[in-house]
């Protein structure tokens, strides 16, 4: 299975621009990435951008670069993670991965989609 079909089993639901994940403690992405101290490579943190951007506009997303990228917690197994999604003047997205419940941030990142046009996130 590919890796943007895991990311995307891992989707709960969704709220305007906000994008809730499941992140299960059986995931494969935990496999080598740390045995004893699992956590969520920062890879997978970054497909969930795409994944989130993907249903808001209604259609698969590619990163293209990544501008910004601030790691602040760890993903553990079992945890819920939330995908906040801006979109900056300058066609950029916004993303800020957070704990639904306790609101601390967990990530930042400032990227650009492939073939991502401005127009297509105003209309959804």
């Amino acid at each position: 299975m590919s890796i943007e079909k895991i990311i995307s089993s891992y989707f709960e639901s969704a709220q305007e621009n906000k994008f809730t994940y499941l992140i299960p403690t059986d995931s494969p992405a935990f496999g080598g990435h740390f045995p004893g101290n699992p956590l969520l490579p920062g890879v997978c943190q970054l497909g969930l951008c795409a994944d989130a951007l993907g249903r808001k506009i209604g259609k698969p997303v590619e990163i293209k670069s990544v501008s910004r990228c601030k790691f602040s917690m760890p993903v553990r197994p079992g945890q819920r993670v939330q995908v906040v999604l801006t979109e900056r003047p300058d066609g950029q997205i916004l993303a800020e991965l957070m704990h639904p419940q306790e609101g601390n941030k967990i990530c930042k990142l400032v990227f650009l989609a492939q073939d991502y046009v401005r127009k297509n996130y105003e209309e959804n």
